[in-house]
């Protein structure tokens, strides 16, 4: 007993010496770091919990190597936004003629996004209305909190509520106001991360037995498409390519790698990790709330730190795709319409979704537009890089040869991916 609550001690105090860490103002004052805050609240917020569960139904015990080939792919994607940032977007006169001619098709990605970009502002905080009604209802025991009014109406008051306070800020405090909301959050995500990945570690080293999965048994095929699926849950790294009127490309460059970077270690530290606790876990109909309650066995703080890091995950990837939906209308436009009003736009579009749709219906559609956009992106870079320097350089080369493996790569994830159930 003693042992258990020396243990859990250790989790939180963990957890509190991280969000020390990271409030330290050298960090909080960083360009770099602050730049890095908007993609990595986007990457992390779309499914840090819920990846593993969801690899381990689709391939078993393969999930680790799915993770990590995941990330992979995530990463040359971002190397892709990254080469565009420095090259493409930086309209260098020699190309002036070849960047006009690719405008038009970038022009309808971005419209693309845009729109992805609302439907995942939706999906993200109406998951976070019904995690935390769900929870509040479990904890009063109760059906309804409000005689007369179900829980679906409330689910979209409280989204709708989240929603305007991110407009507000947007609007009137831009986007230093809105990454001041992702720091919050995000600072207290990761500070729950890093207790997470300690307590697994210690589960890991005293977990006896063999690691088994009840799932449902699929062709490879099926596999395949449910990989390019899940692919999608790692995005939101090309939110930096939208941040271009408060940094300079060399930071977004830069702080874009480190969201990468840091993401991609937290998921592969999660999936590998998780797989002897997920055991109990059902694996065809993945709950958020199941998820966290495995975690008992684990330590018993962990539940409790769970529900408050997924909760925050959720607002930050939403302010983190507000952020990028504001930054691209703004864009698009051509400076005509304001950042602030691009955040207004967004969060308006949002508002409408909520009431109008049933999100889980047409979060599959924003997920091909990403990827849509992803292809469209691979293949500015890829004549880009044709034309400016094809068999000129050995980097030149690799990257014609990275772009078209890429180009492949997200044509099947636009044209065959499902969702990962």
């Amino acid at each position: 007993m003693s042992q258990n609550l020396i243990f859990n001690s250790l989790l939180v105090i963990t957890s509190v010496v991280v969000l020390g860490i990271l409030v330290m103002p050298r960090l909080r004052k960083s360009e770099v770091w602050q730049a890095t805050l908007t993609p990595l609240s986007s990457i992390i917020g779309s499914g840090f919990l819920v990846m593993a569960p969801l690899l381990a139904g689709i391939v078993g015990l393969n999930a680790p190597y799915a993770i990590v080939g995941i990330i992979l792919v995530a990463y040359s994607i971002g190397h892709v936004m990254r080469y565009n940032i420095k090259y493409v977007e930086a309209h260098h006169p020699s190309h002036a003629h070849l960047i006009e001619r690719l405008r038009e098709p970038e022009y309808l990605g971005n419209v693309v996004l845009v729109v992805a970009y609302v439907i995942a502002v939706a999906f993200y905080l109406s998951l976070l209305s019904d995690f935390f009604l769900n929870y509040l209802l479990t904890a009063l025991d109760r059906e309804y909190l409000i005689r007369g009014i179900d829980n679906d109406v409330i689910e979209r008051l409280i989204t709708t509520a989240v929603i305007i306070f991110i407009a507000f800020v947007g609007y009137f405090r831009g986007l230093k106001g809105l990454e001041k909301l992702e720091g919050y959050s995000i600072t207290i995500q990761l500070s729950v991360v890093v207790a997470l990945i300690l307590g697994l570690l210690m589960f890991n080293v005293n977990f006896e037995g063999e690691v088994s999965f009840i799932r449902n048994e699929r062709p490879l095929l099926v596999q395949m498409q449910m990989l390019a699926g899940v692919l999608l849950i790692v995005q939101g790294f090309e939110t930096s390519r939208f941040l271009g009127d408060a940094y300079s490309p060399e930071v977004r460059i830069k702080s874009m790698r480190i969201a990468q970077l840091i993401s991609g270690g937290i998921f592969i530290a999660t999936v590998f990790l998780l797989m002897p606790a997920l055991q109990g876990i059902d694996l065809v109909h993945i709950e958020l709330s199941a998820i966290i309650q495995a975690m008992v066995p684990v330590a018993l703080v962990l539940p409790v730190m769970l529900v408050i890091a997924a909760l925050m995950s959720q607002f930050s990837a939403a302010v983190a795709d507000t952020s990028g939906g504001g930054g691209l209308l703004h864009e698009n436009s051509d400076g005509r319409l304001s950042t602030k009003l691009g955040y207004v736009v967004v969060t308006a579009a949002a508002v409408l979704l909520v009431w109008t749709f049933d999100l889980l219906h047409i979060v599959a559609l924003a997920s091909r537009a990403f990827a849509a956009y992803y292809f469209l992106q691979t293949i500015l870079a890829l004549v880009h890089n044709t034309k400016a320097g094809l068999f000129r350089s050995k980097a030149a080369i690799f990257h014609e040869i990275l772009f078209i493996i890429l180009a492949v790569i997200l044509g099947f994830v636009v044209l065959f991916s499902i969702p990962a159930e």
